[in-house]
Formats: C-alpha cells, sequence, structure tokens
C-alpha cells in the first residue's frame, strides 16, 4: 500500500508526479487539500449548494480520467479553480436562456469566524463588509477573492481572469482604494484594507 505519510508532506508538484504513476492515494490527497477550497470559491458563482458539489466532482473527475493530459501540469491549484470556474460558467449558461460571461457576477460572502464576536455584532460585520464588496465589479471582487482569499499571485490571477499580470494588480489596487475610499465611516473594515492597501505598493 502506498505511504501516505510521506505523500503528506510532499507539495503539489511531487503530489502530481506520484498521481500520474498510478499512485491512488496522492489523488486522495488531491482532492482532500483542494474540495473545500474550490466549494468556498465556487460559491461566489451564485450555483446551488449540490450543483456546485456535482461541478467539483466534474473537475476531479477530468483530472482522474484523463491524468495522461495534464502531465505537464506546473501549477495544480491554478488548474483546479480555472477549470472549475469555466465549468460552472457552462452550467450557468446552459441554465439561463440568453447570457454572456460578463453578466455573471462573481460575489464574496463575508464570515467573521471570531468566537470572541458576539452573534449579532458578527451578523452585523457581515452585512457591513458584504455591502461594501458589492460596490466593486464583478472582476474586482474575484481578483480580491483570489488575492488574499486562495493567496494567488497577480500572474495565476491574470489566468484565471484572461487578462496581463499588470492589469491584474491595477485592478486589485483600485477595488481597494474604492472600498477604503467608501468605508472611511465604517473603522474595522477601514483599518483592515488600509493595511492591505500598502501592501499592494509598488516594489
Amino acid at each position: 500500500m502506498p505511504d501516505t505519510s510521506l505523500l503528506h508532506a510532499q507539495d503539489d508538484l511531487a503530489l502530481l508526479h506520484s498521481f500520474f504513476k498510478g499512485n491512488s492515494a496522492a489523488f486522495t490527497l488531491i482532492y482532500n487539500k483542494y474540495a473545500n477550497d474550490l466549494m468556498a470559491y465556487g460559491t461566489g458563482w451564485g450555483i446551488d449548494r449540490e450543483t456546485l458539489k456535482d461541478a467539483i466532482q466534474d473537475v476531479f473527475y477530468k483530472l482522474y480520467t484523463n491524468r495522461k493530459s495534464f502531465e505537464h501540469t506546473k501549477n495544480l491549484k491554478l488548474y483546479l479553480i480555472r477549470s472549475l470556474k469555466n465549468r460552472i460558467l457552462d452550467l450557468r449558461k446552459t441554465s439561463i436562456e440568453t447570457v454572456s460571461i460578463d453578466n455573471i457576477e462573481f460575489t464574496i460572502q463575508p464570515m467573521v469566524t471570531d468566537t470572541l464576536v458576539e452573534e449579532e455584532d458578527r451578523k452585523t460585520i457581515e452585512e457591513q463588509i458584504e455591502f461594501y464588496m458589492n460596490l466593486l465589479t464583478s472582476r474586482q471582487r474575484e481578483a480580491i477573492y483570489l488575492r488574499y482569499i486562495d493567496e494567488m499571485d497577480y500572474e495565476e490571477i491574470a489566468e484565471i481572469l484572461d487578462m496581463t499580470a499588470p492589469a491584474v494588480r491595477k485592478l486589485v489596487c483600485r477595488g481597494i482604494a474604492r472600498l477604503r475610499m467608501e468605508s472611511l465611516n465604517y473603522l474595522p473594515l477601514y483599518l483592515l484594507l488600509l493595511e492591505l492597501g500598502n501592501s499592494l505598493k509598488p516594489s
């Protein structure tokens, strides 16, 4: 049987290499590592949970059954997110008679996980953050999500959004700047965005 304890310590490229060599345990680890991230990202596209779960299964099924086609894949997370986005957009387009990709919006549903925050305050904070996030364009929301939640670099986000890396950086900077300007009267979000904005200064 495969030594799964060793696989846990390996990076994505090592897991992929092991999977391509026929190690089913490596595939299981890939699934367990990214299924929740894909669920969280996919939720932003506004499809119901069961359909989203099916879409994620489709992505992993394609990877499993066509492994030879992905032997040159260098970035597993990028491949999975991009594949899920394409699958979701296909499902959304078939469920609406006439729709363009530009009319399908990405949303962010904030969740405060700090247990020290009272339930009523938590709900208020989440509603306020959602209000301000909805002031942005769909692309700005998606880029900010991928950058700060999925911790992807600008080159990776550029491939998902079909943009250049400098254009993605500008998109994120403008989104953060808009949020900072609009949230001046909401101190918790403003302070967070101030910190993010400082991290976006050109290197």
